[in-house]
């Protein structure tokens, strides 16, 4: 879906909505199936590695969606899912975006 032109601001915070759908969870039937490393695993390990994803008010933009991980491999999951959606989305210009390992500063993306 983000590789699509989005022209409207409705379908550019459905397209945020559902890459903000990551938390831990998501992959738990496949890791809990096969515990051997393959050639692409690393999606399900950084999804595995988010805690807690929330969107609240912003502090100099509308929305603020802040990301918690256990694990510094979660940042695969933002920068490579998330942020391909939000970049395509007309409502980046409305949208911050924190992100970080629990207990560590928090990396600012937007």
């Amino acid at each position: 879906m983000s590789s699509r032109k989005i022209h409207s601001l409705e379908a550019g915070v459905i397209l945020i909505a559902d890459g903000c759908d990551m938390t831990k969870g998501r992959a738990r039937i496949p890791l809990s199936i096969n515990n051997a490393p393959k050639v692409g695993d690393i999606h399900k390990y950084s999804a595995n590695a988010i805690t807690r994803v929330s969107i609240n008010h912003g502090k100099n933009k509308p929305i603020m969606i802040d990301i918690e991980m256990s694990a510094e491999v979660g940042f695969f999951q933002i920068e490579e899912v998330l942020l391909t959606k939000v970049s395509s989305s007309p409502a980046k210009q409305y949208i911050e975006l924190y992100a970080g390992v629990s207990g560590q500063e928090r990396k600012c993306y937007l």
